[in-house]
């Protein structure tokens, strides 16, 4: 194993901070600033913020599941049978994810199953920061977005919890250590689908989804100064759908087999060493280790279109040494920097076969067999200045340092970023932030299922975001804000013309290439906020975005394109303690691409009927709208409490559009073809209830 050269690392950061000095400087809220738009503290409990913590936790969200409440605030995409999500027209792995400071490599669970469910669970949350552009030179390696997430810092006293939900069972304890120079914490999640699913399902049809959850945290006081802190969160899924069912092709009923198998587990472990070396000058310090494990199999059997098989394993480690520090120069400077160095190794045993009855580019048999191992260093380094020009102007200047060199892919970039606010009136400012975000291709993301054995290179993205924030009256806010992202050297990547959310979809005859010259995001989101008293909040925005790929001269939406966007959330608190939240959701249908057919003479005269897929993305599925309720108590207890909720999605069972789940033709009297498209559906009303006792 060849160790991160960090030699190399360390003279580039020090060559990058030769300006850098402890300063003596009073108390100053430089810190506190965000001059950069697109900033969003969503839980934190002392800050200025979106959706505070206590609003997090009685709003509607299906399992409970922060990632799945993402989709709520502006510029943020996302399908029903996924907590994954898309930001500003980005791809759902262009967000950077953070626990606690370590990055988190496919953070779901149920990976067979388009991501169902995070891995974080949010009772252990205690601040989210969430950036949709504009972030600053701190985070790289990302195109779209950050979301920083930290565990739970404010522990007090020993508390122990035991809750139940309609998707999964959890246990938690925290508490104090050392005469309370240390604090504790544990949880651990089981999610019981599988149970739920085994007492209703027949023998044709199994799905049992298994899946769970434990995150373990420890920190000292070391002294004034210096405090150690080690984490620890693992994650396991056991997935098995083996579904038979009967199809009808206009004359006569078939049978069709599904098959599908994953076993994953994730374990990090790191430790941070928080220093205080001085009133100005402070750093972080993070040690960690990765690994992942994918196994994922199946196949399917349709006498009429496929069958197919395929086997899929990978197998990842991740060790890196991270640090960041922040100087206070003086009363007008507060400095950033860091750097972070990692040795990654991933392996690659991947095996496909397919027969295709039913094809569209005349390929009848497909088959595909990689085994690759894959190591090497990732370096990056920061400087980021925060500097007060006058009392109501503000910029920033950050420059970052990045370097991959793995598997014969060696790439280096350099990232300014600049931002540059006005503070013109009490609640009023203005802002504008520009800068070069790169994205190389993951080393767990080799496209191994598509053929691909090399990695593509670096994406580039530039962002360009102007954002004015006012006050109507105290206690009502609004923002609006306008982007543009231009996107180069972009990789190819595959999609499938039905169904973006298949199983098994690389094996699908409709799955073809999507390979972009270039592209370009721009939009409009306006957002309001408004605390009526402190019983009701509610809040709205309004996005307009165009997210498109140019190939070959001619410019396609993307598959997750929502040209229109609106979404609205509010909360009342009754006299008596009881809570109900709303959720509204209404965006433009996503495009999709589809298949035509035509009347073709086969050699022997006969009249059959030839598909083909249409010109990428230019059908659309029909307008999304969902709405969402809960309603939240607590009950104070004899030293405890209990919290219960009852919560319903797609409350008025609308039949959103999702995909397109078959194609069918006949030919009438008059020697025409007609097509008939059955088209599939999001998530119908789904039920949900839970109970916590706090103890």
């Amino acid at each position: 194993m060849t160790l991160p050269n960090l030699p190399r690392v360390a003279a580039l950061y020090g060559a990058l901070n030769t300006a850098m000095v402890c300063a003596s400087s009073p108390d100053t809220d430089l810190e506190r600033i965000t001059v950069s738009g697109s900033q969003y503290t969503l839980a934190a409990e002392q800050k200025v913020h979106f959706l505070s913590k206590e609003h997090i936790e009685v709003m509607p969200h299906i399992a409970d599941d922060i990632f799945r409440l993402m989709p709520s605030l502006p510029g943020v995409a996302a399908g029903d049978y996924s907590a994954n999500f898309f930001v500003r027209g980005g791809h759902s792995d262009e967000v950077l994810v953070l626990l606690d400071g370590q990055p988190l490599y496919r953070p779901f669970h149920m990976k067979s199953f388009n991501s169902a469910f995070s891995i974080v669970d949010t009772d252990n949350v205690g601040a989210l920061e969430f950036s949709s552009g504009g972030f600053t030179a701190r985070y790289g390696n990302k195109m779209s977005g950050v979301m920083a997430i930290d565990s739970i810092y404010d522990i007090a006293e020993q508390k122990n919890s035991l809750g139940v939900s309609f998707i999964n069972a959890r246990v938690g304890s925290q508490g104090t250590f050392a005469n309370e120079r240390g604090t504790w914490m544990v949880s651990a999640r089981r999610g019981y689908l599988d149970l739920v699913l085994e007492a209703v399902e027949d023998e044709s049809n199994k799905f049992e989804p298994i899946y769970a959850d434990l995150f373990v945290k420890a920190s000292y006081n070391l002294s004034d100064r210096h405090s150690l802190s080690g984490h620890f969160l693992y994650a396991w899924d056991d997935e098995i759908l083996d579904d038979t069912f009967q199809e009808w092709d206009g004359v006569k009923e078939y049978q069709v087999q599904e098959k599908v198998s994953g076993q994953y587990s994730s374990v990090y472990f790191w430790t941070t060493l928080n220093s205080d070396w001085h009133a100005d000058l402070s750093s972080q310090t993070l040690l960690s280790v990765a690994k992942v494990e994918e196994d994922r199999n199946g196949g399917q059997y349709d006498p009429r279109e496929i069958w197919l098989t395929l086997d899929d394993n990978k197998f990842f480690y991740a060790y890196s040494l991270k640090q960041d520090w922040q100087w206070h120069l003086s009363e007008d400077h507060y400095l950033e920097s860091g750097f972070d160095a990692k040795y990654l190794d991933a392996e690659y045993d991947y095996r496909m076969e397919a027969w295709y009855r039913l094809n569209y580019d005349g390929e009848d048999y497909r088959y595909r067999k990689t085994r690759l191992t894959a190591s090497g260093n990732v370096f990056g380094a920061y400087v980021s200045d925060r500097w007060r020009l006058s009392d109501a102007w503000f910029a920033e200047l950050g420059l970052r340092w990045d370097q991959q060199d793995y598997y014969g892919f060696t790439k280096r970039q350099w990232s300014p970023r600049v931002a540059l606010l006005y503070q013109f009136a009490e609640g009023h400012r203005v802002s504008l932030s520009a800068g070069d975000y790169y994205q190389p291709e993951d080393i767990l993301g080799l496209q191994v299922a598509d053929g691909a054995t090399k990695f593509h290179g670096v994406e580039k993205a530039r962002h360009m975001i102007l954002s004015y924030q006012g006050e109507l009256s105290p206690g009502f806010q609004w923002r609006a804000e306008a982007y543009l992202k231009k996107l180069s050297d972009l990789r190819p990547w595959y999609e499938n013309a039905f169904d973006i959310y298949a199983f098994l979809p690389e094996g699908q005859a409709d799955r073809y290439q999507v390979a972009p010259q270039s592209a370009k995001v721009k939009g409009v989101e306006l957002s309001l906020r408004h605390s009526i008293s402190p019983q009701w909040q509610w809040q709205a925005s309004y996005s307009w975005s165009n997210a498109q790929d140019n190939i070959n001269g001619h410019w396609y939406p993307r598959s997750w394109d929502q040209r229109h966007s609106v979404k609205l959330a509010s909360n009342y608190e009754f006299d008596n303690g009881w809570q109900l939240s709303g959720l509204l959701y209404f965006h433009s249908g996503w495009p999709i691409t589809g298949e035509s057919g035509s009347l073709v003479k086969t050699a022997g005269g006969q009249l059959e009927v030839q598909r083909s897929l249409n010109e990428r993305n230019q059908l659309k599925l029909g307008n999304y709208k969902r709405v969402d309720v809960r309603i939240h108590k607590i009950y104070p207890l004899s030293n405890s409490e209990l919290t219960v909720f009852f919560e319903v999605s797609n409350l008025l069972n609308f039949d959103n559009e999702c995909c397109i789940e078959r194609t069918s033709y006949n030919v009438n009297d008059q020697g025409q073809l007609l097509k008939k498209e059955e088209r599939g559906h999001w998530l119908p009303v789904i039920p949900s209830f839970g109970v916590k006792w706090e103890f």
